[in-house]
């Protein structure tokens, strides 16, 4: 089935992937359209196995629902490609920001925006 194998793409991805991206290794090993990726993705979310995060860029990339733990996306300026970590510090964040207005904060969404180190390699090397 088709939608097993993008699942199986997007499981085995280390970072987050748009659909374009997943129509393009999807299209190596079966003939497909991309709307009926687009009609995979849309389904495995609706299910809640995928999420889809819109990032500042206004592009949406979809990855591995994980109900234990949170990441954050690192975004390379040069080369757009996207990483993602576990690291967060914003529990510490959430208290201050209680502690000062009340609010209680259910979720958050942050991106970080650099230089990946390929990159920074290649311009160094120039």
């Amino acid at each position: 089935m088709k939608k097993d194998y993008i699942f199986n793409i997007i499981k085995s991805s280390k970072e987050p992937l748009t659909a374009d991206d997943i129509y393009t290794l999807v299209l190596k090993d079966i003939n497909i359209n991309l709307s009926t990726v687009y009609r995979s993705l849309n389904s495995l979310v609706k299910q809640g196995t995928i999420q889809k995060v819109i990032h500042q860029d206004k592009i949406a990339y979809y990855e591995l629902t994980n109900t234990n733990s949170h990441k954050h996306t690192l975004i390379c300026d040069v080369c757009k490609a996207t990483y993602s970590t576990s690291i967060c510090d914003i529990e510490s964040i959430s208290k201050k920001i209680k502690k000062e207005t009340g609010f209680d904060v259910t979720s958050h969404m942050i991106e970080f925006h650099g230089v990946c180190p390929k990159c920074k390699k290649e311009l160094s090397n120039k």
